[in-house]
């Protein structure tokens, strides 16, 4: 019965695509062979390598999508990945069947806590939400865990040893699936304090401490050694304001948000993706902040209560916090003010608490026979909701379509709308409507100071405005190449007040590559070098940089100038299309006839004189190019330099230059080369690594 109605709910889910999170997640090209390179790039690399970078570490959840992309064989079809989390979703299904019904010691309120939970609306943005699979896999981790400790305390000898044993192998599942997974250890300590007089279980407790500690422990320390070599974690204020609030209204805050998910998981009509700024805004003393508060410090007291009226409702209700107050930003912030995922294990102990306090409440005989009335209605009011829901999550339109009705004040749902209205006509006739969009994104944030606003936002807009200019009136093209100025000008105003950046990462080089585009429309041709000019400096290997730069050039009738640039960027081409010859002879061209400073030209002829195996040449070039670039802005140049060198075997000079490089650039698509190379360097006993 659960697992059919588990299915009716979500067998819809099915035709759901790779939606928001899950393009950068499933597309990963460590996915695409089972090799051992990938293995150790997963485990050597933290989940959102090299995309981006939000501290975490789960690389058994994405050995779960390796198997999907390789030993199955989904690559990119999301069918077989949906398959995969549903059948996760059954198991811990029946998992909290069976826990409840350890508890409870009833079998119809057992049953009807699991279908509850099983199909609460909430939980598709972990079940058809492929990415979601995180929480399925610590949800696992967490209630097998709990069932096999309980086993272990009913048992002696080998028979304990093998419970404990997979009590431990559950637990390491878990926590290098999804950090939350701790909360076993916590939880096993709870049940034991609660029903203390009756099982005094010292022994038992302490076993079990051993063998949960443990895999904690070595996640904790192979997570900090990944991270220490990672980037710094970003929390962008508009994603969690809270990362900007002072202690008190970051606390009072994440109050405040829990109460609207006490709320969300009784009457889960509103979902939504996205609460970012500033969908909740943060707590300063409004009405509604105080009756949040109210609301959680009443429950807080009914709990605590309940120690004394129903111990096993404490124990569910305890067991709902501690499996969410990881997430919840009262230790430390995490990348979202709320997500409806981060409801999926917590709503079950909420929900069996509901089920418990509704069949205390109709011990009358003449009410008894409605309480499985309205717990079949409630449940069949979650299944049609979430078969609805479902439908919600086909495509980014169709999520951000549906989501920027429940979070209008969300500035990424208008922008996400924005996007994909963008994306979904290539010929952009509906250009006006997702300007209106990115514009009621922009109106949200406009007010924020320069450190605390997004600049890919505007410079998002300036390229929307660019766009609109080509396919609207005439007369209005300069109306629209002023808004795309003023928009790509504030993202380069928010660019420069962020945190200082290291002059390898620089800045937005995309937005004066646009803005260079604009003033040259405007016929600003000054201004349009001086910004195309920064861009290359920050992104010296963009082909588009230098056909901007050419028709720049052009534009000031420096022709020679601008046919020297547009052949660098056919260099480029050439490099990135593997035509190591063409990009030879185009690299050969500009150095002969440039009296400019290029030194991406000298790289890009060691580059493909290295892959034609002309090594002499490539040194020589590489040579100039490390000379010409004395401040060292490319680290690739000492890249190039020290392949060359170790293909000529100076290994102790090639050792130092792609160690600069590895330091400079550790999470490069290429950095496995370089260190391969550097082992390789190291087996010979030639140079230490």
């Amino acid at each position: 019965m659960l697992g059919s109605l588990t299915l009716l709910a979500f067998s819809n889910s099915f035709q759901s695509g790779f939606v928001l999170d899950n393009k950068g997640l499933l597309l990963d090209p460590r996915l695409r062979d089972a090799t051992p390179e990938n293995i150790a790039l997963i485990l050597k690399h933290t989940y959102w390598w090299p995309t981006g970078e939000a501290g975490l570490y789960r690389p058994i959840t994405t050995f779960s999508y390796l198997f999907n992309y390789t030993i199955l064989g989904d690559g990119d079809q999301p069918a077989g990945y949906h398959s995969i989390n549903l059948v996760l979703h059954l198991g811990n299904v029946l998992l909290a069947y069976v826990l409840a019904v350890r508890l409870i010691r009833s079998f119809w309120p057992a049953v009807f806590v699991a279908a509850l939970w099983a199909v609460h609306p909430a939980s598709t943005e972990s079940v058809t939400n492929i990415v979601g699979r995180a929480d399925l896999l610590a949800a696992i981790a967490v209630l097998s865990g709990l069932l096999m400790y309980l086993k272990s305390t009913e048992a002696s000898g080998w028979v304990r040893l093998f419970w404990l044993t997979g009590l431990g192998v559950v637990t390491t599942l878990g926590v290098f699936s999804k950090e939350s997974a701790v909360a076993i250890l916590p939880l096993i300590v709870l049940y034991e304090i609660v029903w203390w007089k009756e099982r005094r279980p010292h022994r038992a407790l302490a076993y079990c401490c051993i063998v949960t500690l443990l895999p904690i422990a070595v996640m904790l320390y192979q997570r900090s050694v990944v991270l220490a070599t990672s980037p710094p974690a970003e929390f962008p204020f508009t994603d969690n304001p809270i990362v900007g609030a002072d202690w008190w209204t970051a606390r009072l805050t994440a109050v405040k948000v829990m109460a609207r998910y006490l709320w969300l998981t009784i009457w889960p009509e509103k979902l939504s993706v996205d609460y970012s700024y500033n969908q909740i805004p943060l707590a300063h003393g409004a009405a509604e902040d105080w009756v949040a508060f109210f609301v959680v410090l009443a429950v807080a007291i009914g709990v605590v209560l309940l120690f004394r009226w129903n111990r096993t409702c404490f124990f569910l209700a305890c067991f709902a916090f501690l499996n969410f107050v990881p997430a919840s930003n009262l230790l430390f912030p995490i990348g979202t003010i709320m997500a409806d995922r981060l409801l999926y294990l917590p709503s079950l102990g909420l929900l069996a608490c509901l089920v418990i306090a509704i069949y205390t409440i109709a011990r009358k005989p003449k009410m008894a026979a409605l309480v499985p009335i309205a717990l079949g209605l409630i449940a069949a009011g979650f299944t049609v909701r979430t078969w609805a829901r479902n439908r919600d999550w086909q495509s980014d339109l169709s999520i951000a379509t549906a989501d920027v009705r429940i979070s209008p004040n969300s500035f990424k749902l208008h922008r996400l709308l924005a996007a994909s209205l963008f994306e979904s006509d290539p010929a952009h006739s509906n250009i006006d409507q997702a300007i209106a969009e990115q514009e009621k994104s922009l109106a949200l944030i406009d007010s924020l100071p320069a450190k605390l606003s997004p600049p890919d936002a505007y410079r998002q807009a300036g390229y929307y405005y660019l766009v609109q200019s080509e396919h609207g009136p005439v007369q209005n093209a300069q109306a629209a190449y002023k808004r795309a100025l003023q928009a790509l000008l504030r993202c380069l105003e928010i660019d420069q007040a962020a945190t200082p950046r290291s002059v390898l990462s620089g800045g937005d080089s995309q937005a004066y590559l646009l803005l260079s585009i604009v003033y040259l429309r405007l016929g600003d041709a000054v201004q349009a070098y001086d910004a195309v000019s920064k861009g290359r400096a920050l992104d010296p290997l963009n082909p588009q940089m230098y056909r901007q730069l050419s028709d720049v050039l052009a534009y000031q009738r420096r022709n020679v100038e601008a046919n020297v640039a547009f052949m660098q960027a056919s260099a480029i081409t050439s490099l990135q299309q593997g035509k190591w010859q063409e990009a030879a002879d185009f690299s050969d061209r500009v150095l002969s006839l440039s009296s400019l400073d290029y030194p991406a030209a000298y790289y890009l002829n060691a580059m493909a004189n290295l892959h034609l195996g002309k090594l002499d040449v490539a040194e020589k070039s590489a040579r100039e190019a490390i000379r010409l670039d004395s401040a060292h802005r490319n680290p690739r140049t000492s890249y190039v330099f020290g392949l060359i060198l170790a293909q000529k075997q100076h290994f102790d000079q090639s050792a130092p230059l792609l160690k600069t490089y590895l330091n400079a650039m550790p999470n490069a698509p290429d950095a496995e080369i370089v260190r391969k190379q550097l082992r390789e360097i190291e087996r010979q006993g030639l140079t230490p690594y």
